[in-house]
């Protein structure tokens, strides 16, 4: 039987490779058949399927899109795994031959199995004191060059148990059983554990800044992303800069994890020590979060959903695209207000649903999509916290977040950035006006604001843009700005002295906005196409109310 050494010297890994091939490739398809079967059979069953029969069959398609999804998960692990020990493997051969190439150039002969002798020495007399010397030399300098071919064979071998470690972590038990419905839980527990075994590190890409993230995605091998996308999921779908159509791919794959995990009870590892009641409410936000992706698998072109960050703990974050920001000539981002949790994304995606539609009227054929983003801590209406909704703690920790997701929209967009319009309502208004006035600004080429209680600044002038770019729009009967602007967050911005422009509001109340067919929807449509609002007088301590209200209010 031949040795470590002798197999080492000649060992050829081209099936190595070949096989890391074809399993890469086995995940690439089954990428792509997950999209298809999410697109072309659950995504229409779920919008014209209804009853009994309907949710047993879609619980069994889905069943079956989860373990597609872990056939795609596990394979491009597998494939991670042969081609990180191919490549220590290889590693450990150039050094093997490196080290006996040197030791046959000091004039010591290796043997078949790796055994280094010193042929030099055999006729030199023991008693001649140079002799000795030159003995001791040759004998320490053999010591040193059979202690490199150990050590070189002791890191394969150790590549080896490695590899064999992560393989055995990755044995696909979880499709062959037909009672496993923690398959994608299960398996993404799995690929952690290969990926550790084998010393992979998750991906080195800039978080904190989306350019730089962009060009290091950009420089990535088409592997290198597919690989990074699969088995990393969590940091992929979480990094701004990178496509829209990669964070959604990335997220939705951690949401099937996850979600999958809570549902099985195998969520100890993920969410170590929290509680049977903030277990569940993370169930529920995904659950929530989940539905409206999966209401929205058929949508036609244009009309899609993107996931681009989502966080399942406490109220819930989720920030949602309809239609793809990377390849719109306009986008807007709606952040929203005061109480905005994971139960209401159903609406938030329902409002921006509109504002894509009255932007679509006025934008002359050109592509518009629509963000909305709950990507911070939403204050809550509360008696006993007025401090969550009256002071700006919750918007200036919001504010970097913001401003650094604008970036990454800009940083994302194939060619020039989409003409950008971030919109805030009630207390999202206030986020904005801190995003806006805060580090570099927004970067935003106009913002729109519905509702304001105030922007935390004095002046339509310190949100760092041109203040001909600030629309603002107020129902005369909005509780929020009536009773709660000009106090703790900034003046009202309606007021003439703020500057800006208001614009022509027919709406009633604070969540009127978005009626359709109103002069409220269609202004901001206007705005988010790059065209101007309908303008309304501003407000004015000199000027009876009667002057800024809208006939017919």
């Amino acid at each position: 039987m031949a040795s470590d050494f002798s197999r080492l010297m000649k060992q050829d890994f081209s099936d190595l490779e070949a096989a890391a091939k074809a399993w890469r490739g086995l995940s690439t398809t089954m990428d792509s058949l997950t999209d298809r079967h999410r697109r072309q059979v659950t995504g229409p069953l779920h919008a014209s399927w209804k009853g009994d029969d309907a949710d047993a069959a879609l619980f069994y398609l889905e069943d079956v899109e989860s373990r597609i999804g872990v056939v795609e998960t596990e394979a491009m692990a597998v494939a991670e795994v042969l081609d990180t020990t191919k490549f220590w493997m290889e590693q450990s051969q150039t050094d093997l031959r490196n080290a006996v190439r040197r030791a046959e150039e000091d004039h010591f002969e290796v043997d078949d199995d790796g055994g280094v002798s010193d042929p030099t020495t055999d006729a030199l007399p023991r008693q001649d004191p140079d002799a000795r010397a030159i003995i001791a030399d040759r004998s320490a300098l053999l010591g040193e060059h059979r202690a490199r071919i150990d050590e070189v064979l002791a890191t394969a071998l150790k590549a080896a148990d490695d590899g064999a470690k992560a393989l055995a972590e990755l044995n696909g038990d979880v499709l062959t059983d037909p009672f496993s419905h923690d398959a994608a839980a299960e398996s993404a527990h799995d690929v952690t554990n290969a990926m550790k075994a084998i010393g992979v590190q998750p991906p080195r890409i800039p978080e904190d800044d989306p350019k730089a993230a962009a060009e290091r995605w950009k420089a990535l091998s088409p592997e290198e992303r597919q690989t990074y996308t699969t088995l990393y999921p969590k940091e992929i779908g979480a990094t701004d800069g990178l496509p829209t159509d990669v964070r959604d791919d990335a997220n939705r794959t951690a949401v099937a994890q996850e979600l999958n995990a809570l549902e099985e009870g195998n969520y100890d590892e993920e969410f170590p020590g929290e509680s049977d009641e903030t277990v569940n409410h993370r169930l529920n936000n995904l659950r929530v979060l989940n539905d409206q992706l999966e209401a929205r698998d058929n949508a036609p072109k244009g009309k899609e959903l993107y996931l681009l960050g989502y966080d399942s703990k406490d109220d819930g974050r989720a920030i949602v695209a309809m239609g793809n920001p990377d390849t719109a000539d306009h986008t807007g981002i709606l952040v929203p207000g005061t109480n905005t949790n994971m139960d209401a994304v159903p609406g938030q995606i329902e409002r921006i649903g509109k504002l894509q539609g009255a932007a679509e009227d006025r934008s002359d054929g050109e592509s518009v999509a629509m963000i909305t983003w709950l990507g911070y801590d939403a204050p809550e209406a509360s008696a006993t916290d007025f401090n969550s909704v009256g002071g700006t703690g919750r918007a200036e920790d919001a504010a970097p977040d913001l401003r650094q997701f604008v970036a990454g929209t800009h940083a994302s967009h194939d060619g020039s950035p989409s003409h950008t319009t971030v919109l805030g309502h009630s207390y999202g208004s206030t986020v904005v006006g801190a995003a806006a006035s805060g580090g570099s600004g927004l970067g935003a080429d106009d913002v729109v604001v519905v509702g304001s209680p105030g922007m935390t600044v004095a002046n339509a002038q310190d949100l760092q843009m041109d203040p001909e770019h600030v629309w603002i729009g107020g129902a005369a009967d909005d509780p929020v700005i009536n009773n709660f602007s000009d106090y703790t967050l900034g003046p009202d911005p309606m007021l003439g002295s703020f500057g800006g422009n208001n614009f022509e509001v027919d709406t009633h109340g604070h969540s009127g906005y978005w009626d359709k067919g109103s002069d409220s929807l269609d202004n901001q449509g206007a705005v988010i196409a790059g065209r101007p609002a309908t303008e309304a007088p501003k407000k004015g301590a000199d000027q009876p109310p009667e002057a800024y209200i809208v006939p017919g209010l």
